[in-house]
């Protein structure tokens, strides 16, 4: 009997676990662009106005950015080389967690005592939550052109639970990305 609950305790962990969704982070980059040319920056105001989150997320997303971006040598200018776009992308989206255990075989809780044939024993879950995709674009401001896209997916946007450690985190994973390899 130890051991069966064990077990579940095992389980359980590992289904929490796996509920943690992590940042997965990609980039991409214009293989003609001169990255060394690029020493100031500042953000593009008309993508700050169509920014999607609220004013609270906007300036820790800001202050991320600033941070990682004068962690680079970067300026912030008036008249920048590069302007950071940022967007966020949401879905709706839909976890389903099963323990596992259902079964032709399980207890008889209430047929009698023991193991037994019949179908179930199992638990599901279902979780609802809205997830997001942040963006970080770089545009040439003389060419008008994106030279940088950066991006992180996964993040859980219904969650305040350390919200503004995950941004900060998130947005340090995406510009680990600059410049490019």
């Amino acid at each position: 009997m130890k051991r069966i609950m064990h077990l579940g305790s095992f389980l359980l962990v590992a289904m929490l676990l796996s509920a943690c969704s992590s940042l997965r982070v990609a980039s991409d980059f214009d293989r003609d662009a001169n990255f060394n040319s690029y020493k100031t920056y500042n953000f593009y105001p008309k993508g700050l106005e169509k920014l999607a989150v609220n004013g609270l997320d906007k300036k820790r997303m800001m202050a991320a950015v600033d941070t990682e971006m004068q962690a680079k040598g970067f300026t912030k200018a008036d008249k920048p080389d590069l302007f950071v776009n940022l967007i966020v992308v949401k879905r709706e989206r839909t976890d389903v967690y099963d323990n596992g255990f259902g079964g032709p075989w399980g207890w008889r809780g209430g047929w009698g005592m023991g193991w037994g044939p019949f179908w179930g024993g199992g638990m599901r879950s279902v979780d609802r939550y809205e997830e997001g995709m942040f963006i970080i674009d770089l545009l040439d401001t003389k060419t008008k052109m994106h030279v940088w896209h950066g991006r992180g997916d996964g993040f859980n946007l219904d969650s305040f639970k350390n919200r503004e450690e995950r941004i900060v985190v998130g947005v340090k994973e995406i510009l680990a990305q600059y410049p490019p390899q």
